[in-house]
């Protein structure tokens, strides 16, 4: 499998309409490979609760900037998350579980009327595509009702006509690195089915390293939380 960035550690993005367990199955897949795989995990989100970020998480609930100010905002905050976060984890050969990325500015800022692809160009001119892209698939309405059961009320980037623009755009991506999974299954069968993609392409990337057989098979195992004997 070939790389989509040079780093050694291993980039996941989980990404999805509002509503879709995104932030349930960060949080299990997390768990899971700390507790059973012994992996050193990076659990992290956009946008961030740092200075541009912050400025997006308040508009959701005080009205939405200009399609052209979110955009900028959106650039501002990733760069600086790349820059201190992603990548120093990635070098440093970690997991990184990024809950949204660069996908949700295509869907949510594309149905404002930017072109999809050009966010995409323009964000991974500095992003590091991820390894594994798991997008959740819901119905709006069923996204929006799980909102509402969860006790939270809708903000301004969740309402029925937005989430179908913005599912209709997710579906459109053509990634190698892409797996898409309906999000109306069981959360515990859900991680299960991340988990199950996660280690093919992890052992894929493992089989495609320039390294010796034995340091190969020592990496294999160090994947399931296994250790070479000496």
């Amino acid at each position: 499998m070939k790389r989509s960035h040079p780093y050694p550690g291993f980039l996941i993005a989980i990404e999805g309409i509002d509503g879709a367990g995104k932030t349930t199955q960060a949080h299990h897949l997390q768990s899971y490979l700390q507790n059973n795989r012994k992996q050193e995990v990076v659990r992290t989100k956009e946008p961030t609760t740092r200075q541009w970020g912050q400025i997006l998480r308040d508009s959701a609930v005080t009205g939405r900037l200009s399609a052209k100010e979110e955009m900028e905002l959106f650039i501002k905050d990733r760069r600086e998350h790349v820059e201190t976060v992603i990548k120093p984890s990635l070098l440093a050969g970690l997991v990184v579980i990024v809950d949204r990325y660069y996908f949700s500015s295509m869907a949510y800022q594309g149905c404002r009327g930017i072109d999809p692809e050009e966010i995409r160009r323009l964000n991974e001119e500095f992003a590091p595509e991820p390894d594994l892209l798991v997008y959740l698939d819901i119905d709006p309405k069923m996204g929006l009702e799980r909102i509402k059961t969860r006790g939270d009320r809708a903000n301004h980037f969740e309402n029925t006509g937005t989430l179908k623009k913005a599912r209709e755009i997710f579906m459109g991506i053509n990634k190698p690195y892409l797996y898409k999974i309906d999000a109306l299954q069981n959360a515990e069968n859900i991680t299960k089915l991340i988990v199950n993609e996660l280690t093919v392409r992890m052992v894929d990337v493992v089989a495609d390293s320039g390294v010796s057989p034995k340091d190969k098979l020592e990496k294999t195992l160090n994947l399931f939380g296994g250790k070479l004997e000496s």
